[in-house]
């Protein structure tokens, strides 16, 4: 007997009834091409929309569009998306992605039925994350950053989104599942950039270092460091003061490689000028001298950026040189990202647009440039009060 507001279908065919909290609820089960059946639900605001989605559902179920089984785990599902579109990543990105999954995710939530997760088993999960390399025994064993908890959560919600598109599940347990973060208080020691006073005193040091300049070049220009150290001269026009910003030089498995850049805006041509032109044309100077130097032992190669012998400099290799100067400058390490995010800052400080400011540093929203690199100084948020005094507001607006 079918109770009270629902309507109930033939066998196999589904079902739509009435919640208490006054939605409506769709259920079918799916026959699926491996013999399993699969049971599916859902809700909608009316019964009309209910029944809609319990027709897509069934219409999906017989183009053979629900591949993943109930037998289908986390790990057999996340490799084989993966692999799908490695190639169409950045080499760098797509290390880093590799890297999630087989050192954070299969070993944690691998053996799981992708059917099965919750929400909740995913805040759990993202709970329990820590630190896996041993060769840094200083933090492993220690609670995952915020950041990479971030990393790992948006991989898994963009893999179940595809998985739900596709229809191969009906909906993503990411999608309401959220990492619990530290929340630290933005004080000036967390900041992610130096201050105006921190970047001037870096730059003066590592200006009169060699390989140095590569950072002020960074600090002035605020690109990635992968495209400074890929920068072909090429690429690079003096006379009008322009790169083009094609590639980067990335570090994989103790082997370099250039690759494209990080997004599709990245690709870009920048105008330089002041110490940031000098820079360029003072290196172009400098090779056949290093060339002579070096002597026998000169390599060379078309990079802008080289060590002694004339080969591109290895990202990997930036950041012993890059605490030595901070330590010279006084001012605190905090990689060598600090110089991007310093750019961006300054420049957001003294009053430039972040959608320029965006464009500029090639990122793909000009939100994701506020919301992740834009710092606020403390000297910003001084005196940051309204006065409605009689002295000094008057009450009158312009008409």
């Amino acid at each position: 007997m079918t109770g009270r507001g629902q309507t109930k279908r033939g066998n196999g065919n589904g079902s739509v009834r009435k919640l208490p909290s006054g939605k409506w609820q769709w259920r079918a089960s799916i026959r699926l091409h491996s013999g399993e059946t699969l049971r599916v639900a859902g809700t909608a605001p009316t019964k009309t929309a209910a029944e809609a989605a319990l027709r897509e559902a069934q219409t999906d179920a017989s183009r053979g569009q629900f591949t993943v089984t109930q037998k289908t785990t986390v790990a057999e599902f996340l490799l084989n998306w993966h692999a799908l579109r490695a190639d169409t990543l950045a080499a760098k990105y797509n290390q880093s992605q590799t890297s999630l999954i087989k050192k954070h995710i299969i070993p944690g939530i691998g053996k799981r039925t992708i059917s099965s997760l919750t929400p909740r088993d995913l805040e759990v999960f993202y709970a329990s994350l820590v630190h896996q390399d041993e060769r840094r025994p200083d933090t492993f064993g220690q609670p995952l950053g915020d950041s990479m908890k971030r990393q790992v959560h948006n991989l898994l919600h963009l893999a179940f989104n595809d998985a739900v598109r596709h229809g191969e599940l009906l909906r993503n347990p990411a999608d309401t599942a959220r990492p619990r973060y530290t929340r630290k208080a933005a004080q000036e020691d967390d900041l992610k950039a130096w201050t105006p006073d921190e970047a001037r005193r870096f730059y003066e040091v590592a200006r009169g270092d060699r390989r140095g300049v590569a950072f002020c070049f960074m600090l002035s220009t605020g690109m990635r460091m992968g495209e400074v150290l890929g920068l072909r001269w090429e690429n690079v026009d003096l006379e009008s003061g322009t790169i083009h910003i094609k590639e980067a030089l990335v570090s994989l498995n103790g082997h370099l490689h250039r690759t494209t850049p990080k997004t599709a805006r990245s690709k870009r041509t920048l105008e330089v000028s002041g110490d940031a032109l000098k820079i360029l044309r003072e290196r172009r100077e400098q090779l056949p001298l290093e060339k002579e130097a070096a002597g026998e032992r000169y390599i060379g190669s078309d990079a802008v950026f080289t060590s002694e012998v004339g080969t591109p400099i290895r990202p990997d290799n930036t950041y012993s040189l890059m605490k030595r100067l901070c330590q010279a400058a006084g001012v605190p390490y905090k990689g060598t990202h600090v110089l991007r995010h310093s750019f961006i800052s300054i420049q957001g400080q003294q009053g430039l647009p972040v959608e320029v400011i965006s464009a500029h540093v090639g990122h793909a929203r000009a939100s994701f440039t506020q919301d992740h690199y834009r710092s606020v100084f403390a000297h910003e948020r001084k005196g940051l009060t309204l006065d409605f005094t009689a002295q000094a507001w008057s009450g009158e607006t312009d008409s």
